[in-house]
């Protein structure tokens, strides 16, 4: 997948509801609803909702009035999901001094998804305090609770916000905090 058609995916997953809805106009219009800050052009936009079409990511529903919604599918919500776990693992920014704590029980017969979430915490580089928690430094609330509901785990799943935590030094310099 390209730079513009991750990125695209990204914005379709941050925005309400995992979609947008545009009024169709002559031409391709898409490019007045993102963020001004991109740095792309028109035809890598179309090219990257090409792609995710044809990946079956997104879906898109012609209202009665002319206007067009496009939204995620669960196959585009769960890549754009691999791709938020995938940018955490190199995350710069300034800590805020407090641990995100995933603490999990799930049953075998949920085999898939605990197996789902184990992989993308580690790839993601949270911290293994235990097999079934895990910690990380900066926020992600969000993506936790969109991937645990995406696989059907929530009673399973509990997401803690700590101050503090034992042996928090050590975990701090496997985690490149002090530097």
């Amino acid at each position: 997948m390209n730079a513009a058609t991750e990125q695209l995916l990204l914005h379709l997953y941050n925005c309400i509801d995992f979609g947008f809805s545009y009024r169709a106009r002559k031409g391709f219009f898409i490019p007045d609803h993102l963020p001004y800050n991109w740095k792309t052009n028109k035809e890598k936009i179309r090219d990257a909702i090409r792609d995710l079409n044809k990946y079956k990511f997104i879906k898109k529903k012609q209202n009665y009035d002319g206007s067009v919604l496009v939204s995620l599918t669960e196959k585009g919500r769960l890549r754009a999901l691999n791709v938020s776990f995938k940018n955490f693992y190199n995350r710069k920014e300034k800590w805020d001094g407090k641990w995100r704590m995933v603490a999990f029980d799930i049953p075998e017969e949920q085999r898939k998804g605990r197996k789902a979430i184990v992989y993308r915490f580690r790839c993601a580089g949270f911290y293994e305090l235990q097999k079934s928690l895990f910690l990380y430094p900066y926020d992600c609330e969000k993506e936790i609770r969109a991937l645990i509901e995406l696989f059907k785990l929530q009673k399973y799943v509990t997401f803690g916000l700590l101050e503090s935590i034992d042996g928090q030094k050590r975990i701090e310099i496997v985690l490149g905090l002090n530097q």
